[in-house]
Parts: structure tokens; C-alpha cells; sequence
């Protein structure tokens, strides 16, 4: 099964999900390594 990254709109085989909090919610999105590690990175600041 594939997923589609929530950033770079690329197809991945494995990839992790991260939550999203809104004002209002909190949703899922699938991100590939990619973006994860860079997602990660963009945390320390």
C-alpha cells in the first residue's frame, strides 16, 4: 500500500504520520522520510 506524502505530493511505500493541531482539531497526515527528517529538523528551531 502507498500513501501520498502531505508535503511533496510523492508516492511512499513507508512513510510517518504526523498529528496537526488547529484551533478547532487535530488531524493525521502521512509524511515520507524526506519530509519527515526535515519536519523534525524545523522542531529544534
Amino acid at each position: 500500500m502507498s500513501y501520498q506524502c502531505y508535503y511533496c505530493d510523492h508516492e511512499a511505500e513507508k512513510v510517518r504520520f504526523v498529528t496537526f493541531y488547529t484551533t478547532d482539531s487535530e488531524h493525521d497526515e502521512p509524511l515520507c522520510d524526506t519530509c519527515y527528517g526535515e519536519w523534525l529538523e524545523s522542531l529544534k528551531g
